[in-house]
């Protein structure tokens, strides 16, 4: 028992120094300060729009613990914000190029979807029109031609049966021709359905390719590489969206109050940007590394430093 009370006392101690000596970790001091330092135009903004993702971002760690002492923007501060434009914007303004026109592709091609599908139906219920108008004609067309054979046999119909024979004949011959225009239109139908489904099948071919393309090159998880937190300076480098301006930000100012990454890839300190939700959030994980790094007493921070070595005893 007391060997694993030295072990246990020993792990702490060792924790408590890795806590103290690390560089990565130092006990943070609220609030913490920041301001926009440089500002890149390029970007596509302007600075009022990224003071306000800043602000977004400051909200996110504030309202989900509870306080309003956690960051203050301040011209002289601590932390010096850089919207620093590079070749990694570039790539990342041409991936959302190329995403739009997927979006695009994608959407001519659930119209082409939803037209055949429109045109099959119209087809097939029309097809079920001419094939029961089709059946009755015939059925009254050989029955007229049986009265007619009966009435020749008998040397000629009567003046009113002629005339009924007539207008029978008369009549069949308007319902052939309208069964001729059904048939027409189906015919038509079929030239159309087979003509937008070759072109659905030639668009939806591209379209994979294009996506398929597209995933190989951008569409994996990938680390916070849009920005980064190097001594007191987040620099940001990339973004496509107001939304994943202000993850980058919520995720390198949690760097700037010293804490490091964490294992819930929903978590904003978690170290890909791929499942976190927007709007932002904090996950339970994101807190417990908030109050290891930045809790309120010496006792807390110990009780955080032990609790970290023993989940990765029993874990």
């Amino acid at each position: 028992m007391r060997a694993l009370l030295t072990l246990v006392i020993g792990l702490t101690v060792v924790a408590l120094g890795n806590y103290w000596f690390n560089p990565y970790l130092p006990i943070c001091r609220l609030p913490v300060t920041y301001t926009i330092d440089n500002f890149d135009e390029a970007f596509g903004i302007s600075e009022e729009k990224a003071l306000l993702a800043l602000e977004e971002a400051e909200a996110v760690w504030e309202e989900s613990l509870g306080r309003k002492d956690i960051f203050e923007y301040q011209d002289d501060a601590q932390v010096r914000i850089s919207f620093i434009y590079d070749e990694r914007q570039q790539a990342a303004a041409e991936a959302e190029s190329i995403r739009r026109d997927l979006s695009v592709r994608g959407d001519a091609n659930e119209v082409l979807v939803e037209l055949h599908g429109r045109l099959v139906e119209e087809y097939d219920t029309n097809n079920i029109e001419y094939q029961a108008r089709l059946a009755k004609y015939e059925a009254e067309q050989d029955a007229y031609n049986a009265e007619v054979e009966r009435y020749n046999r008998q040397g000629g119909a009567p003046p009113e049966a002629y005339e009924e024979l007539e207008r029978e004949r008369e009549r069949l011959e308007q319902e052939r021709k309208s069964i001729n225009e059904l048939a027409e239109k189906l015919t038509d139908l079929a030239v159309r359905i087979n003509d937008i489904g070759d072109k659905g099948n030639e668009l939806v071919g591209e379209y994979n390719e294009r996506v398929e393309s597209f995933n190989d090159t951008f569409a994996h998880g990938h680390e916070y590489t849009q920005g980064d937190y190097r001594g007191r300076e987040i620099n940001v480098y990339s973004f496509v969206s107001h939304e994943e301006l202000v993850m980058v930000l919520t995720h390198e100012l949690g760097h700037s109050l010293a804490i490091g990454h964490v294992e819930n890839p929903e978590s904003m300190m978690y170290y890909l940007m791929d499942a976190q939700p927007y709007p932002a959030n904090l996950t339970e994980e994101d807190k417990e590394a908030f109050t290891l790094a930045c809790g309120g007493n010496f006792g807390s921070r110990l009780l955080g430093s032990f609790r970290a070595v023993y989940n990765g005893l029993v874990n």
